[in-house]
């Protein structure tokens, strides 16, 4: 499966159209959420430190996003079966805890990503969660739709 999931990521950087402005827009929003401490559902989640930009992150969550966005599926589950820990931990995402948080859209910015997923509360509990201090974001466009990964860990 490693050889899989490598030969996508080789596929991505000879072909996949992206932006890595965008990403960025990504986490300075979800950085702007846990400073403010927000309400998730309801309930009030407490002010969190900034997540920090690793490779790691960044590559676990460009493959999911190119698998999504040239399969159309919204799905954790990703190329060749894999699930979000297998991704990252062949990316070399360490720590005892993880997340990814994806979204599918035709149309949709960054910002408008990260407001959707402020809107959704199992994301929004993910994305303002103080465990997680690690973060890589993928933003990819192909024929199926624009495809939005965020990868936390700790």
């Amino acid at each position: 499966m490693r050889s899989h999931l490598l030969a996508l990521l080789g596929l991505m950087v000879l072909g996949q159209g992206w932006a890595a402005g965008s990403e960025s827009v990504l986490l300075a929003g979800v950085n702007a959420l846990r400073a403010q401490g927000i309400r998730c559902a309801g309930v009030a989640r407490p002010r969190s430190a900034p997540l920090i930009w690793t490779a790691a992150n960044n590559a676990a969550a460009r493959l999911q996003a190119s698998y999504m966005a040239q399969t159309g599926r919204i799905s954790h589950t990703g190329a060749g079966g894999s699930s979000p820990r297998v991704r990252a931990a062949s990316t070399g995402v360490r720590g005892g805890n993880m997340s990814e948080i994806i979204y599918l859209n035709m149309g949709l910015n960054a910002q408008q990503a990260v407001n959707w997923w402020r809107n959704s509360p199992i994301h929004c509990y993910a994305m303002t969660n103080p465990l997680y201090t690690k973060a890589g974001m993928s933003i990819v466009q192909a024929g199926r739709g624009t495809a939005y990964v965020m990868v936390l860990s700790n």
